[in-house]
């Protein structure tokens, strides 16, 4: 049993109508799915949780021809969940299909990244997330950023993040900060998250103090 994090580079074309309004509107900060249920009326429910404004959010799924139904919760933390049901485009049945086969199974939360890519982990066996990867729908490219061995052990609940001290450990993972050697600095997560050096370091140590009580805590 292996695992995969992936990241899916979208073509404009390809990229589903949703996430490309919150690319582009300011006042959406990003999106997750964290679940799902895929039913056979040619519809697709979902859960996501967002960070921005849940007003042009609401005004998008209104206008949208695909939503058949949804609701909102009210914003906590400057985040709201949403659930929708929508019908399934052609491109979105393809995209789902790669990953409905075998032992695969996809892992929330798949994250809708500001430059346009989707990043997600899939559990299974070697050749059926090779397949996966292979038999993306035209205008989608898997680029595999980790593999190896599914040992994940048994916990309860995971390391409770704040959105900043997450959003610079991911800042962090991209620039290489974490590699052997390093190849990424504190000033590289700064720049990308706009913020000062020292800010950025304090989310890194207490992300990582976070991170090692819990696991501590749970061995």
């Amino acid at each position: 049993m292996k695992y995969a994090r992936l990241r899916i580079q979208h073509t404009q074309e390809a990229r589903h109508p949703m996430h490309a309004f919150e690319m582009e509107h300011d006042r959406i900060e990003y999106a997750e799915l964290h679940h799902w249920n895929m039913v056979f009326d040619d519809t697709n429910s979902f859960v996501f949780r967002v960070r921005g404004d849940p007003d042009p959010f609401r005004a998008k799924l209104e206008s949208r021809d695909a939503t058949v139904s949804y609701s909102l919760t009210p914003v906590s933390n400057g985040v709201f969940y949403c659930c929708v049901r929508e019908r399934v485009r052609e491109t979105d049945e393809g995209y789902i299909n790669a990953f409905a086969r075998g032992s695969l199974v996809v892992v929330p939360p798949i994250t809708f990244n500001p430059d346009g890519t989707t990043d997600l982990t899939v559990v299974g066996t070697s050749a059926d997330v090779s397949a996966a990867v292979e038999n993306l729908p035209t205008g989608m490219h898997a680029t595999v950023r980790s593999v190896g061995p599914y040992r994940r052990r048994s916990r309860v609940g995971s390391p409770q993040l704040t959105d900043r001290q997450r959003a610079a450990v991911d800042a962090a993972i991209e620039h290489g900060y974490y590699n052997s050697p390093r190849d990424g600095t504190v000033e590289d997560v700064a720049t990308t998250l706009d913020i000062a050096p020292g800010t950025a370091a304090e989310h890194l140590r207490k992300a990582e103090a976070t991170v090692m009580r819990h696991v501590l805590s749970h061995e």
